[in-house]
Order: structure tokens, then sequence, then C-alpha cells
């Protein structure tokens, strides 16, 4: 079932419902503020103007109630590729490196442009909103 975002660092969001279940094996709850961190620390360097949206959208991802059933969005491919572009190369300079368990080929690329059965989040539907 779908519950509250009620982080600070998530009001970029345009949705406000996300899961209890982390879908991310990576990020236990404890782990999402040393997470969410890592991402405000990409935004200050403004690598991605997107950057904290996508960092949330992992940590906190897009929840929405189907009935009895619920459904979760994550990011989309496209999404997390442009942020891996804007940001790899500020992480290399810092002697780091885009996460592995951050890889853009497991997250889905939205099949079409039919918004209403979406299957990931991208900066686009932000727009929408």
């Amino acid at each position: 079932s779908c519950i509250d975002i009620t982080n600070s660092h998530c009001q970029v969001l345009p949705y406000n419902l996300t899961t209890r279940v982390s879908v991310l094996s990576v990020l236990r709850s404890s782990e999402t503020e040393k997470f969410l961190k890592f991402f405000s620390y990409l935004h200050r360097l403004s690598c991605y103007q997107h950057i904290m949206m996508f960092g949330c959208s992992l940590a906190l991802p897009k929840c929405i109630n189907d009935g009895d059933d619920s459904r979760v969005h994550l990011p989309c491919r496209s999404f997390c590729e442009a942020a891996k572009e804007g940001c790899e190369p500020v992480l290399e300079m810092v002697n780091s490196s885009w996460p592995e368990f951050l890889k853009c080929s497991q997250f889905k690329n939205s099949t079409d442009n039919d918004t209403s059965s979406a299957v990931c989040f991208s900066p686009q539907q932000a727009k929408e909103k």
C-alpha cells in the first residue's frame, strides 16, 4: 500500500505517495538518508538539473493505488542515463564513479507515450502536473 512522502529532501517530487517497501535492495531505511545525502551533494555540484528528483524517485518511488493493489514506478532508464551522463564526470573528478547499484540497464524505458500506462517515472511527468 502507498504511504505519504514526508522526507524533506524530496519535496521536489511531483507526487506525494511512495511505498513502504524499498525497491532497491541496497536501500534499507537507515540508508535512505545517506543515499539522499549523496544526491544532495551531487545537487550542490549542479551536475544535472533533475539529480535530486532522480535520487528521490529511487529512494521514494512513485506509488499508485490501483484498487487493492499498488504499483510502483521506478525512474526510467533514460532518466538514469541523463543523470549519469551529467554527474559521472563530476564524480570522476573526485576519484569516484557512478555507483554500480545504479546501473541504468536495470531500469525500464517508457515503451510508449501513453501516460496512463507509464511504467516508469521521468522528469517529463513532473511537467505535466
